[in-house]
């Protein structure tokens, strides 16, 4: 007999003696993670105090008597000394490749509250001190705080005032209407002679009796706008993109669905750091259906976005549909006028369109998101819903934002709870904007807002999210939203009312975990802990279920494990 075979023969005992040797059979493969307050979000094992982890997948969860199969001086051993344990967070609506690219920009933070003169003051300061600035790109103003007569919006030639030399563009708070300088419109090609991209739904606003623009952009225009500044390349909003999913690893998430856009670099920057392994979570990201294309021209532009892009950890499998704006830029649409302007919005889309998109998209085998925020806007898309409930019924079907509920409030979303979600921001009912909305509303509609409460009681699955960037960077934090849904329970709060609407701790965890990974149809691999799902976990430095309320907002993620692998560590 030869050496080599020898050999040969000699390794193939070792690795049957190996196998034969519980942990021993992957060396260091194995995790035992022990002594730890596991909570999994798996009905049928809701805590335990041990895990095993191998090769980024859940062995065992469970209690530490029933580890002894594991028990081996070759595995790793890890002492979580009674931390708290969660699956990882999963964003369920927000802009994340969006905020690359106005990070990508040098974006500044504009004062919701402050008025046109303050805004142009800040603007001139910051030329100040960046005197060779290549352009201004901000976010963060409201309409309704700007100081104009009711029903008038900022123009052109109020930002010509700082500079008519470099392009300057302003998004309000929500990202849904954009304030631009003359330079901003000649860069992107805006005139008299432009035509709006949908009339009454995108558009430009134009001077009374012409088609001049006044560089007041609505919707869609905004972005049309924006995506003609020059630092709007791939590099550098993967650059920018890769910065705020750290953030998102640090802040314990290990999941997001990004909301979509329609700036030509981000596709591109997602499936840059996806080719750089620099993309250490599942990232969903959702097609936005262009009212200006046919419904067939538009499931065909998905497919080849799903085909060109999914891989991985990347899906670009979910169909986005507008249905209205904001109350803030009272282009919500409403079932009756606003009560402070007596304007009236309709959907985006009618109710045959709705039919038509949704109809298109389960058939093609995607998942639906629709933006609706008024009460008129969420019964077109509910009524859609409900008509194509057997059109693949595994798909999820989500509401986004669902502010103001329609007047048959909660029923169809319970008659169709077994795969419809209702997304929403609990940050938006805080005292703050109360008096604003209330204007707005009217006492009426004011009381039938964000009706969370009642949904959950009845099954329906809320899932949480920031809408980041329309919202403020503290805001993205899970523990933040989870205080504020708790919040809205008590009375004394100043939070919106009605205050049976509130959610307890443990249904904003869920909302953060296993329903939003549901939402995404990831929930078999991710969003629980469970044997033989992905290791998504993070450790927390409080137990966040025996906490009061209040200290529940000041929870830190301790670790983020994505796969089984530690992504990022905070010091304490």
């Amino acid at each position: 007999m030869t050496e080599r075979i020898k050999f040969s023969i000699y390794i193939a005992c070792m690795t049957m003696m190996l196998s034969a040797s519980g942990c021993g059979k992957h060396q260091q493969d194995i995790t035992i993670y022990e002594n730890g307050n596991i909570y999994t979000c798996d009905d049928s094992l809701p805590h335990a105090s041990a895990m095993v982890v191998s090769k980024g997948k859940i062995l065992f969860i469970g209690e530490a008597d029933d580890l002894q199969e594991y028990k081996d001086k070759t595995c790793k051993h890890i002492d979580l000394h009674g931390k708290t344990v969660l699956p990882g967070f999963i964003e369920s609506h927000a802009h994340p490749a969006c905020y690359g690219f106005m990070d990508a920009g040098d974006m500044l933070v504009i004062d919701g509250g402050a008025t046109k003169e303050e805004i142009l003051e800040q603007l001139e300061e910051y030329l100040n001190k960046h005197p060779n600035a290549p352009h201004i790109l901000g976010q963060g103003y409201g309409l309704a705080y700007l100081g104009l007569p009711e029903g008038e919006t900022p123009t052109a030639k109020d930002l010509d005032r700082v500079s008519d030399r470099i392009p300057i563009l302003l998004y309000d708070e929500g990202c849904h209407s954009g304030w631009a300088n003359s330079v901003a419109l000649t860069l992107a090609g805006v005139d008299e002679h432009t035509p709006d991209p949908l009339p009454g739904v995108h558009y430009y606003v134009r001077y009374p009796g012409t088609q001049k623009p006044t560089g007041y952009l609505c919707e869609n225009t905004a972005h049309i706008v924006a995506n003609a500044f020059p630092f709007n390349t791939t590099e550098r909003v993967a650059e920018h993109l890769e910065k705020a999913l750290d953030t998102y690893s640090k802040m314990g998430f290990t999941a997001v669905f990004d909301a979509g856009d329609i700036f030509n670099s981000t596709y591109p920057a997602v499936a840059m750091l996806q080719e750089r392994n620099k993309l250490n979570l599942y990232y969903q990201k959702g097609y936005w259906a262009d009212q200006t294309l046919s419904v067939a021209e538009n499931i065909a532009r998905l497919k080849q976005l799903d085909k060109q892009y999914s891989k991985e950890n990347v899906y670009c499998n979910v169909y986005k549909l507008f249905e209205d704006g904001t109350i803030e830029a009272e282009s919500a649409a409403l079932l009756a006028p606003y009560s402070n302007s007596g304007k009236r919005v309709e959907p985006f889309l009618s109710r045959e369109e709705n039919l038509e998109h949704v109809s298109a998209a389960l058939s093609a085998g995607y998942a639906v998101h629709a933006h609706a925020i008024g009460d008129k806007g969420q019964q077109y898309i509910l009524d859609a819903f409900l008509k194509t409930k057997d059109i693949n019924p595994s798909l999820p079907r989500a509401i986004a934002h669902n502010q103001v509920f329609e007047p048959a409030r909660t029923d169809k979303y319970i008659a169709m709870k077994e795969n419809l979600f209702c997304q929403t921001t609990p940050s938006w009912t805080v005292p703050e904007a109360v008096e604003e909305t209330l204007d707005k509303l009217g006492e009426k509609r004011f009381l039938h807002q964000y009706l969370w409460g009642t949904l959950a009681d009845n099954g329906v699955r809320i899932t949480f999210g920031s809408d980041y960037p329309a919202n403020l960077l503290e805001e993205v934090n899970p523990f933040r939203q989870i205080w504020h849904a708790a919040m809205r329970a008590d009375s004394t709060s100043g939070y919106f009312p009605p205050y049976d609407a509130g959610l307890e701790i443990r249904e904003g965890i869920k909302a953060y975990t296993i329903h939003a990974a549901q939402q995404m149809g990831l929930s078999d691999i991710t969003g629980s802990l469970k044997t033989g799902k992905n290791a998504d976990f993070i450790l927390v430095d409080r137990d966040v279920f025996q906490c009061p309320p209040e200290e529940v907002k000041e929870a830190k993620v301790i670790a983020t494990y994505f796969q089984g692998k530690e992504i990022t560590t905070c010091k304490q």
